[in-house]
């Protein structure tokens, strides 16, 4: 069997067995706490043929070049509370000073909230 078959056998199971268990996921928490420090977040909700989509612009706001960045996407209720929850790679490095775009397809929710989940950098891994 090849590794990466193996790989996503093992996450099926984990997948499966997590479900089955009938308890609610934790939900994600951006992995650097302070990425506020680092980068601006500027984003808006739009509903384009009836799919709601968020779209913005990541700023690397830092002294330092940002690789690998990774976006938390959330869908929020009344109370501001997360019910739906994406990871998606913003998709560019970004060297300081510099910015990118992004735009995510979500399920529809009464607000959103966009921050930077995880990213590399030559300060190591965040």
């Amino acid at each position: 069997m090849r590794v990466g078959t193996v790989a996503g056998i093992v996450v099926g199971l984990v997948l499966a067995l997590t479900t089955a268990s009938g308890q609610a996921a934790q939900p994600l928490l951006p992995l650097v706490v302070d990425w506020d420090q680092y980068f601006r977040i500027d984003a808006e909700s739009t509903a384009r043929d009836g799919r709601a989509t968020v779209s913005g612009r990541v700023s690397n706001i830092s002294s330092w070049r940002a690789d690998r960045i990774q976006l938390l996407v959330e869908g929020l209720d009344a109370n501001g509370q997360p019910v739906t929850q994406r990871v998606v790679w913003l998709g560019t490095d970004l060297s300081a000073g510099m910015h990118g775009v992004f735009e995510v397809p979500v399920p529809t929710a009464a607000s959103y909230r966009v921050s930077v989940f995880a990213f590399d950098s030559s300060r190591g891994r965040c």
